[in-house]
């Protein structure tokens, strides 16, 4: 049985997009006394989504859910860089197989790792999520300008 380590949810408002870029999506480990951050940059998401986490651990198994709303429903017609921060802290010393499944509110899911990352010493328990849009850029689905490419230039 899985026991949920929490959840927590930011809003932010998105700033305009910028030309047209593809994501170099990678998985970063920070690794302190008691504590792992997961640092998940360049993560596409929807330009009108706000995401939200939930972490749960069993054992030494950690699994992260990276999940998309979509506001307005349906969202805007382009794909902009997220990057992500998940902060772990009041972990055993040991080694944690961490697995981060992406789950897109429009349907499909994604398991990125699993990674074996080691912790040594302790710490207080904290869980402290993240994220902003990439200063990078987006990636536009479509050439030709509608509401949901300039609603998304303006949120």
């Amino acid at each position: 049985m899985k026991t949920s380590v929490g959840a927590a949810v930011l809003t932010l408002l998105l700033a305009t997009a910028l030309p047209a870029q593809m994501c170099e999506e990678e998985v970063l480990f920070d690794v302190r006394e008691g504590t792992i951050e997961v640092v998940h940059n360049q993560t596409p998401y929807n330009c009108c989504a706000w995401l939200g986490f939930e972490v749960y651990q069993e054992g030494f198994s950690i699994e992260i859910v990276e999940w998309e709303h979509l506001d307005p429903p349906g969202g805007c017609n382009c794909v902009c860089c997220f990057n992500v921060s998940i902060v772990i802290g009041g972990l055993d010393p040991g080694e944690y197989t961490v697995t981060l499944t992406k789950r897109h509110e429009g349907g499909g899911s994604e398991v990125l790792g699993p990674w074996q990352v080691t912790v040594d010493g302790t710490s207080d328990p904290v869980l402290i999520t993240t994220y902003l849009p990439c200063a990078a850029g987006s990636v536009h689905d479509q050439t030709e300008t509608s509401w949901g490419v300039i609603k998304s230039q303006y949120r």
